[in-house]
């Protein structure tokens, strides 16, 4: 005894699917960009200012991908990076000042919630 099963709409069904995956990944790049932003606002406001160059310096990438896990660096870009570490880490003859961990610390939280917030709000739920 044989049972035949026949799907009417499947083809719709399979397009809306691929349609949301695309959706999906523009809703999470536009996330995971705007909680970079705001978290390399935040860290700006930490930066030790002397001349605001380590501080102006500091910016969100565009969304990169690693092993299949999207994400977005926040930072001093390539100029005053060698200088950010001396002042994260301390030396020596320096005591560090972790802003870029400071900031991290201070605002995880609100960036998990600006990345829910943006999901949620894309999908519609």
């Amino acid at each position: 005894m044989a049972v035949e099963v026949k799907f009417e709409g499947m083809d719709e069904l399979i397009k809306a699917v691929e349609t949301l995956g695309q959706k999906g990944s523009r809703i999470e790049n536009e996330a995971l960009k705007e909680a970079g932003e705001y978290l390399a606002e935040e860290m700006k406001k930490e930066a030790p200012v002397r001349s605001g160059e380590l501080r102006d310096s500091i910016k969100c990438s565009n969304v990169k991908t690693k092993q299949g896990q999207k994400y977005v660096e926040v930072g001093p870009d390539e100029t005053t990076n060698w200088r950010a570490k001396f002042i994260e880490f301390g030396t020596v003859k320096m005591r560090a000042n972790p802003f870029m961990s400071r900031a991290y610390e201070k605002n995880k939280e609100q960036v998990r919630e600006i990345i829910a917030q943006k999901l949620r709000e894309g999908l519609g739920l």
